[in-house]
């Protein structure tokens, strides 16, 4: 009987032994198996390092190249348009990069950024002759005499201070205050609309305009078409936007409602309070409109917005957030109706 209970106490000994050193194994395995997983991530992120580095010191290379050549090329306005979405595509990259860069290289990265983005709107300034924007000779004569004569009016407008805007722009209309503007698809399709220094004012355009570019806007509401290219909005304070287009940058602005339909990813920068929703405007022929603007229907990245300034990946943007539904205009044309009642707004055919 004691022999049994030696016999038994030695197997049962045998057995944890035998479970500790099987348990000390795994653990073995597992931490091996844990440092070449951490080895493996090191260098996937090394390697992701170098890439980001070589790729976007290349690109800032070519950038920089195309600035130097610009001086002596024809085609100075296609080149600084180039210049610019590449500009803004690498300021993408950066944002995109960041969960593995450390706050030294974004800083590096981001003046790098900056410093195109100057000396691109410094040669914009030396090379660039004065344009004159309009859709007719009849336009163009009434676009100058409105900027001839916008410093007289720009201290009746509530945005004040100094212009955002380059001095070489002639404007399609500018300096205007409760107004309710329309411009008809005749005077529009396929052309660039501009309009500055604008307050209280409803801006209704139809067709399918080429490109828009509006600045310095308060409290207005422009409802637009399907725009074939870019929209631009520059310091706009307290407007409602409902717009269509490839691509849509809006810089300086604040407390601004989009209605989008965006086949990019539009992009906001030193702005606050910006709020999105769906396109949700509709007149006679817009079907057709947006068929002969050539938008891709289906990409439509109306909730999706990049901020040049929120760099963080894990945290959302607090400068722009989707319309509430409480908040979202489903009737614009009795919106329209109210706002022109309550601001006394006088039609005009530009």
């Amino acid at each position: 009987m004691d022999d049994l209970i030696e016999n038994g106490g030695a197997l049962v000994g045998k057995e944890k032994i035998t479970e500790i050193l099987n348990r000390r194994h795994k653990e073995r395995e597992m931490h091996i198996q844990a440092v070449k997983l951490e080895r493996q991530k090191d260098a996937e992120s090394t390697e992701a390092l170098q890439y980001f580095e070589t790729a976007f010191d290349e690109k800032a290379k070519q950038i920089r190249n195309t600035l130097d050549s610009i001086a002596s090329s024809d085609q100075k306005a296609q080149l600084f348009a180039e210049s610019q979405n590449e500009i803004y595509d690498l300021q993408r990259y950066l944002s995109a990069s960041t969960f593995f860069l450390n706050e030294y290289r974004i800083k590096v990265c981001q003046n790098s950024i900056n410093e195109l983005s100057k000396h691109l709107e410094t040669l914009k300034n030396e090379l660039l002759p004065k344009k004159k924007f309009g859709f007719k000779t009849k336009k163009i004569v009434k676009m100058i005499n409105e900027k001839d004569e916008s410093d007289k009016s720009e201290k009746k407008l509530a945005d004040g201070g100094a212009s955002s805007v380059d001095d070489h722009i002639k404007w399609t209309f500018s300096c205007r205050s409760n107004q309710f503007v329309e411009l008809p698809p005749a005077d529009v399709n396929d052309q660039t609309v501009t309009a500055s220094r604008l307050k209280d004012c409803i801006i209704r355009i139809t067709g399918h305009p080429g490109s828009l570019q509006f600045a310095q806007l308060v409290n207005c509401v422009v409802i637009c078409g399907p725009t074939a290219r870019s929209i631009f909005l520059d310091d706009c304070i307290d407007c409602k936007f409902v717009v269509a287009c490839q691509q849509l940058r809006c810089h300086r602005s604040r407390g601004c409602d989009m209605y989008l339909t965006v086949t990019s990813r539009a992009i906001i920068e030193d702005c606050t309070g910006i709020r999105v929703a769906k396109y949700s405007y509709h007149y006679e022929g817009l079907e057709e409109d947006f068929h002969q603007s050539g938008l891709d229907l289906s990409s439509n990245n109306w909730s999706t917005v990049d901020d040049f300034n929120w760099l963080s990946t894990d945290k959302p943007s607090p400068n722009w957030e989707l319309l509430p539904p409480a908040d979202t205009i489903g009737d614009w044309n009795s919106y329209i109706e109210r706002f022109q009642q309550q601001h006394n707004l006088t039609t005009v055919n530009n």
